[in-house]
């Protein structure tokens, strides 16, 4: 989990750096969402990071469904049509493409440390799924009896 930290970390810097001089108004605000709701993911992340180690199961797995619904609503902000047609032609397309990037491999690896656990958590089965319309990650889980 380390890694996917150091990503949404160097992601951050870079948005951070990012100058919104030369960007239009819309890039703007969609540079300033980035860096705010990139930091709030960060510091779920960890949280959720921290209660794995500590084997707090039940703490995990909330941690793992506020990410993936932090994301879920990021998704829903920046893939709207007006959003999107600004992203892809933008100045900023990179880091959108990076942002895309780190969420998808901080849901992963959060899901491969959890999964070794699964009996002690109480769970069955726990599977993720990326779905297109709308765009969205969304977590399964089978829970014992």
């Amino acid at each position: 989990m380390e890694r996917a930290r150091n990503t949404f970390e160097d992601l951050i810097r870079k948005l951070e750096n990012t100058s919104e001089a030369g960007l239009s108004f819309n890039e703007a605000e969609i540079l300033k969402f980035l860096k705010v709701e990139t930091k709030k993911q960060l510091d779920i992340f960890n949280k959720l990071e921290e209660s794995i180690k500590e084997q707090k199961w039940g703490e995990a797995l909330s941690n793992l469904l506020i990410l993936v619904e932090r994301i879920n609503v990021s998704l829903l902000f920046l893939m709207q049509p007006t959003n999107y047609s600004i992203l892809v032609s933008s100045k900023i397309s990179s880091l959108f493409e990076e942002y895309l990037s780190v969420i998808s491999q901080s849901i992963s690896y959060s899901l491969l440390e959890l999964r070794p656990n699964l009996k002690k958590i109480g769970i069955e089965s726990i599977t993720a799924t990326v779905s297109a319309n709308p765009p969205s990650i969304n977590i399964s889980m089978v829970v014992k009896e």
